[in-house]
């Protein structure tokens, strides 16, 4: 009988390392900015994060050859990890126009590694609120 229960208590100790793996997959993102791939490696190679809200929306669209035929090179920067993801739009999910809509904006919401583009990580969002650049001289008469 003790045996049994050691073999057990192995298997409990094997599930709760899945748990913690599957755990693991899930991305949470709390103000992670929305900018372009040129601006997410400019910011991380010099820890200027200033270069990610005044990363100009044109260069999303940096070293792409056709714009009607590519996509846009957008990522989103997860200022408190210092990492930054490609991101997978879907049908039930987010979509190019909400990612270019809320450029320059941040994003709350939990996501999935789908895959790898290269070394950059691809991720899919399974919730998602998005918060849009505020306009030039939206806090004009706050003073």
């Amino acid at each position: 009988m003790g045996f049994v229960e050691n073999v057990y208590a192995e298997e409990e100790a094997v599930e709760e390392e899945y748990d913690e793996d599957e755990e693991e997959e899930e991305l949470e993102f709390t103000s992670a900015i929305i900018t372009a791939l040129t601006c997410a490696e400019e910011a991380q190679e010099t820890g200027e994060f200033d270069v990610l809200s005044s990363c100009p929306p044109h260069a999303a669209w940096e070293g792409v050859k056709d714009i009607y035929e590519e996509n846009p090179k957008i990522v989103i920067y997860d200022v408190t990890e210092d990492e930054y993801y490609a991101v997978k739009p879907t049908k039930d999910g987010i979509y190019w126009s909400d990612l270019l809509e809320g450029f320059g904006g941040s994003i709350d919401g939990t996501a999935e590694p789908v895959g790898k583009e290269g070394e950059l990580v691809v991720i899919k969002f399974t919730e998602f609120e998005i918060t849009p650049k505020p306009k030039p001289g939206f806090f004009k008469g706050c003073l």
